[in-house]
């Protein structure tokens, strides 16, 4: 069995291959982002939502306790008004921890969104150059044969990997080699 091939260069023809890489990450970033910006706005708008919409009714309450109390009332009553703000307020003030709660929670999902993004971009970006091998290393191979055939310098059978693209362009390289060959057209390696 052969030695199995190592990869020594990563970008085989950077202009191109950058080009790929591009086009592959840049639908993938407009996507996401705006997946980021519609999943945030409407988590803040939820959020703006959770922080007024349960506080309302404690100043209509609120309302009713102070004008309860301007009309005047029984010392009875008076202690039970009293009793009743000092609830709403412990309320209020359990609303507003968990909304604070639930806001820091948001802001740590908020951060997680953002990291996963950047990692799927990555991976997305690893991925196109990986397979831009596939098609660049081919292309390299191939216009190194012609440029030798050109010259009139006979080139070994190409061989591509097998995952490679470009196989049936380096077939008819190879059949055009050989009809040189044949021809005599082409110098001897010796």
């Amino acid at each position: 069995m052969g030695e199995k091939y190592k990869r020594r260069k990563y970008f085989i023809h950077p202009s191109s291959q950058g080009a790929y890489i591009a086009l592959s990450i840049l639908p993938a970033l407009i996507m996401s982002l705006y997946c980021a910006y519609f999943l945030i706005s409407s988590g803040e708008l939820v959020l703006e939502a959770a922080k007024e919409k349960p506080l309302v009714p404690f100043y209509s309450i609120r309302h009713i306790i102070v004008t309860l109390e301007k009309e005047g009332c029984t010392e009875g009553t008076a202690v039970k008004l009293t009793r009743l703000k000092n609830e709403l307020n412990s309320m209020r003030n359990i609303l507003e921890t968990t909304y604070l709660d639930t806001l820091r929670q948001w802001n740590e999902n908020k951060r997680v969104i953002y990291v996963v993004l950047f990692f799927v971009l990555l991976f997305v970006g690893l991925l196109s150059l990986l397979y831009s091998h596939r098609i660049a290393g081919p292309l390299f191979r191939i216009r190194t044969c012609i440029d030798m055939l050109v010259e009139g310098k006979d080139i070994p059978p190409i061989r591509l990997r097998k995952n490679d693209q470009f196989k049936d362009l380096a077939e008819s390289l190879d059949k055009l080699r050989s009809n040189l060959k044949n021809a005599g057209l082409l110098e001897s390696k010796h």
